[in-house]
């Protein structure tokens, strides 16, 4: 079996999420179908929601675990590939790790590196932190569908019972767990927030190893890669040359690689930190630095590609339409929503072959599951 990358070790912290999310999301419709045509079907639904939070606590603590095994994991091996770009050692990662091995990864990926070792447990941290609006949001999107359909309009017979609770849920359904926010400001659902922690955090490992070594080497200039359908943010960064410690800018005269006594002059574009917090190297960012040789790299220019940009976000849009719609369709309460879910994940679906094939791009199943992770 092939080791896990960081990519792998992300896209598996979503995933757990996701199947958290859409347990906690069948439970709901399974109490909530549970007696709905009988006349005391909102006084029992009540009394049940103590058996459904304590479900849902357990649910969230085995998430825990499981969430935090996987971030450490994540870092180390973020560490160990920010290592190897510095060393420029190609090649795969060493075994897969074995579950429950992720505290003693990051021992022997951090050694005397408390900055690194706070990365992990800050990542660890934000995650755990949105169990508590996980919970929040079952509750209460429980009690409004409980509400909604015992309204007068229900209970003079205009709309059945079952299809005033399948109308509230679809729409606490579709707002999914929602209301995490960002150092930005930027609120995000519970997948993405997940995903762009996770990716936040891997990537600042990576790139802070990387950058720690090649000073170590006494290296300070490296070159911004030039990346297929980047965004605006990345755009005016792709192949400039950057300073790690900030102390090299504008026309700078370097010594040949190889030619001793031979300068050579290249433009310092600014800070890797500067660049950073400029939006390059943003969560889900495929560019990364390399060492800046000189006389040796060549700088030249970047390929710009905006019809590529777009073209994937709308590959995104369709992923986010396809998981919206077997949402639906797994936790329905009411049979004929449940049809019409599934043919609208075929539609999507279809939709999204058809952008691929027209465009290039690159399927990524994952992204369109729910309630699977590896």
């Amino acid at each position: 079996m092939a080791a896990p990358t960081v990519d792998d070790l992300v896209a598996t912290l979503v995933e757990l999420y996701q199947r958290a999310e859409l347990r906690l999301a069948r439970d709901i419709a399974t109490s909530l179908k549970a007696g709905i045509d009988s006349p005391r079907w909102a006084s029992e639904k009540l009394i049940a929601l103590t058996a459904l939070r304590m479900q849902a606590q357990r649910i969230l603590a085995k998430l825990a675990i499981d969430s935090d095994d996987a971030v450490r994991q994540a870092i180390a091996l973020a560490v160990q590939r920010g290592g190897r770009r510095a060393d420029e050692e190609p090649g795969r990662l060493g075994d897969t790790p074995a579950r429950g091995q992720g505290a003693r990864l990051v021992r022997q990926a951090l050694p005397g590196n408390p900055a690194l070792v706070r990365l992990a447990r800050e990542l660890a941290l934000t995650l755990r932190s949105t169990h508590v609006q996980i919970l929040r949001w079952q509750l209460d999107a429980y009690r409004k569908v409980i509400a909604e359909a015992a309204l007068p309009d229900v209970l003079l017979g205009l709309q059945t019972r079952r299809q005033a609770a399948q109308h509230a849920w679809e729409r606490l359904l579709d707002r999914g767990i929602a209301g995490f926010v960002d150092r930005g400001g930027r609120r995000w659902e519970l997948a993405s927030y997940v995903e762009m922690a996770a990716r936040t955090g891997t990537m600042a490992a990576a790139v802070q190893t990387h950058a720690d070594r090649l000073i170590e080497a006494g290296d300070d200039l490296v070159i911004v890669s030039d990346s297929p359908r980047e965004c605006p943010k990345c755009r005016p960064w792709e192949r400039k040359v950057l300073s790690l410690s900030g102390k090299n800018r504008g026309d700078v005269q370097v010594e040949h690689a190889t030619r001793d006594g031979e300068m050579v002059t290249v433009h310092v574009a600014g800070s890797l930190v500067e660049a950073r917090a400029a939006g390059l190297m943003h969560p889900n960012c495929t560019h990364s630095v390399s060492r800046w040789t000189p006389g040796i790299t060549k700088v030249g220019n970047a390929n710009s590609n905006p019809e590529g940009y777009e073209a994937k976000q709308r590959q995104r849009a369709i992923e986010r339409h396809i998981r919206r719609w077997k949402r639906r369709e797994q936790a329905a309460i009411d049979p004929a929503a449940e049809k019409v879910a599934r043919a609208k994940v075929r539609e999507w679906q279809a939709a999204l072959r058809q952008h691929i094939d027209e465009h290039g791009l690159k399927r990524l199943p994952y992204r369109e599951q729910i309630g699977r992770a590896r």
